[in-house]
C-alpha cells in the first residue's frame, strides 16, 4: 500500500494561530524569561562552537541569541572575538562597542576592542581602549600585556616594557608577557635577552614538537651525533631560521630536518640537511633535538652578528614555471597582504595602493600573493594588469621558481618577503609603522637579508603615501634598468 502523506488523527498539525494566541496570553515577564532562557541556550551552543574552532557555526547562534536578548553583552563580546578571527574587523569593533555600552565596566571588552583597533592600524585608539581596561582591572596580566603590545606599536618602548614587567609581577608565569617582552627587546636590537625570553614558548600547554622527549642540544660538542631540528612558527619564520642549519652541520652533526609539507621541497635544498622528513611522517633515529627557532640563541646571535649569507635555499628548475616573455621590461613581483591569521599578522595595505604601480611604463607586474587575498586581483579587475603567477605555482617551491626570475620583489611582511630575501633577490619590504621585531624600528636595511630594502609607513599608517613613494622609487629603478 502506498504511503499516505495525509495526517492521521493522532498526528494533527499544530494550530499556529492557537500557539500564537497562547504565547501572547502569557504575562510579559514570562515571555521575557522564556526568551532569555532560549537566548542563554543559543549562547551556550555558540560558545561551544567557538571553543572547538567552529567559528562560522558560532556566528548564527550568537546572532539568534542576541535577537532574543539584545542585552546579552557577553554574546556581543564573543561575537566580536569570532568576527575578528574570521577577518571582519569593522563588524567586530561594532560588537565590542555594543558590549561596552551594556557593561561599561567590563575590562575584557575594552581590551578586546583595543586588539581589533590595533589590527586596523588605529594605534592611538587601541592604546586608549587598553588603558581603560587596565584602569578597570589594574592587576590583570592579560590587560597589562595587551596595553604593552599597543604601546609598542606607537614606539613607546619603555612604557611597553613596563607593562610587560607589571604583568609578570602580577603573574610570573604569564607566558604572553614574557614572549612579548622578548619581541620588544629584539625589536630594539637586544638579541641575547630577547631570544632568551622567546624560550618561554616551551611552557605553553599547546606547544608541542616531536623529539622533545630526547635531550635538547644547547650548543655542546655534537660531532658524530644526529640532531633532529623540528620546524616551528610561521612559514616566514621557518625560511628565516633555516639559515642556521649549515652551522649545525659545521659542528660535525648529522642533521634531520622535520618540515611542513608546504616547504619540504625548498628546505631540502638548504646546505647541511642530511635528511628531510615531512611533519607527521616517521622519524629516523636521532640523539638530540634542537627546535628551529632556538638556533639563534644557541649560536649566540647578536644584531651585529647575524649569519646573512644568501642565497641559502635553491629554487627548482623553472621548467613549467618559466615567466612569459616580457621584452626589456623590468620584472617585478608583488605581494600585498599578510596571509597569517589576524592575531599573528602585521598590518598590510592590501592590493588597492599597489595598483598605482601598474601604471608605470617599462615594468611587468607579477602577482606573488598567496591565500585568500590573491582573489583581490580578479575582484578588483586587476588581473589584466598583474599576471597572477602564484595561482599557477602549485605551492611555495613553484613560487620560488617564479621569484628567482624577478628583477625585483616588492612585498609586505610575510612568507613571500622571506622567500625573496633567502633567495638573495633584490627585495623592497613594505613595512608597517609597527613592524615585526626582525625589521627593527629605523633605517632601510636589515641584517637578516642583505639584498632587502625596508620602506616604512609613518605612524599614521598612511599606506597611500608609502606606496606613492614606492612608485617614485620604482620609476627611478626602471630608468636604471637591470644593471642596478
Amino acid at each position: 500500500m502506498a504511503a499516505d502523506d495525509r495526517a492521521s488523527p493522532d498526528q494533527s498539525p499544530v494550530d499556529v494561530t492557537d500557539a500564537r494566541a497562547a504565547w501572547e496570553s502569557l504575562p510579559e515577564e514570562d515571555r521575557t524569561a522564556l526568551r532569555d532562557r532560549e537566548a542563554a541556550r543559543l549562547f551556550a551552543i555558540g560558545s561551544d562552537h567557538q571553543r572547538n574552532g567552529r567559528l562560522e557555526e558560532a556566528i548564527p547562534e550568537y546572532t539568534r541569541a542576541l535577537a532574543l536578548n539584545p542585552n546579552l553583552a557577553e554574546a556581543y563580546n564573543n561575537l566580536g572575538v569570532v568576527l575578528r578571527a574570521t577577518r571582519r574587523p569593522e563588524a567586530a569593533v561594532a560588537c565590542y562597542r555594543r558590549a561596552i555600552a551594556l557593561k561599561p565596566r567590563n575590562a575584557t571588552s575594552h581590551s578586546n576592542l583595543g586588539n581589533v583597533l590595533r589590527d586596523l592600524g588605529r594605534f592611538e585608539a587601541a592604546v586608549a581602549s587598553h588603558q581603560q581596561a587596565v584602569h578597570l582591572d589594574p592587576k590583570n596580566p592579560d590587560t597589562l600585556h595587551n596595553l604593552g603590545v599597543a604601546l609598542r606599536d606607537l614606539g613607546r618602548r619603555d612604557q611597553s616594557l613596563d607593562c610587560f614587567e607589571r604583568a609578570l609581577d602580577s603573574n610570573p608565569d604569564h607566558i604572553p608577557s614574557q614572549l612579548d617582552r622578548g619581541r620588544s627587546l629584539l625589536l630594539a636590537g637586544e638579541y641575547a635577552a630577547g631570544f632568551k625570553d622567546l624560550e618561554a614558548r616551551f611552557r605553553m600547554r599547546r606547544f608541542q614538537l616531536r623529539g622533545m622527549d630526547t635531550p635538547r642540544w644547547t650548543g655542546a660538542k655534537v660531532k658524530g651525533k644526529t640532531v633532529l631540528v623540528p620546524c616551528e612558527g610561521t612559514l616566514g619564520d621557518i625560511i628565516q631560521f633555516a639559515r642556521y642549519i649549515p652551522m649545525i652541520k659545521d659542528q660535525g652533526a648529522n642533521v634531520v630536518l622535520e618540515a611542513p609539507a608546504a616547504l619540504a621541497d625548498l628546505l631540502a635544498t638548504v646546505p647541511g640537511v642530511d635528511k628531510l622528513v615531512v611533519q607527521g611522517a616517521a622519524l629516523p633515529k636521532f640523539d638530540l633535538h634542537a627546535p628551529l627557532l632556538s638556533l639563534a640563541a644557541i649560536f649566540k646571535t647578536t644584531a651585529a652578528k647575524v649569519p646573512a649569507k644568501t642565497p641559502y635555499i635553491a629554487p627548482p628548475d623553472p621548467g613549467a614555471f618559466r615567466l612569459p616573455p616580457g621584452g626589456d621590461f623590468l620584472k617585478v613581483g608583488i605581494a600585498w597582504d599578510d596571509e597569517r591569521p589576524p592575531a599573528h599578522a602585521t598590518p598590510a595595505p592590501g592590493l588597492r595602493p599597489f595598483l598605482d604601480l601598474a601604471g608605470l611604463a617599462g615594468v611587468t607586474l607579477f602577482g606573488l600573493q598567496t591565500g585568500a587575498a590573491a582573489a583581490g586581483l580578479k575582484d578588483q579587475g586587476a588581473d589584466a594588469l598583474i599576471i597572477d603567477v602564484a595561482r599557477r605555482s602549485g605551492g611555495l617551491a613553484g613560487l620560488a621558481a617564479y621569484v628567482d626570475q624577478m628583477d625585483l620583489v616588492i612585498a609586505v611582511d610575510g612568507a613571500v618577503a622571506h622567500l625573496a630575501g633567502a633567495l638573495g633577490k633584490e627585495t623592497w619590504l613594505i613595512a608597517p609603522a609597527s613592524p615585526d621585531w626582525r625589521w627593527g624600528t629605523s633605517g632601510d636595511s636589515t641584517p637578516w637579508y642583505p639584498t632587502m630594502r625596508i620602506l616604512r609607513a609613518d605612524r599614521r599608517g598612511d599606506w597611500a603615501a608609502l606606496l606613492d613613494q614606492t612608485r617614485r622609487d620604482l620609476r627611478a629603478r626602471i630608468r636604471r634598468g637591470n644593471g642596478a
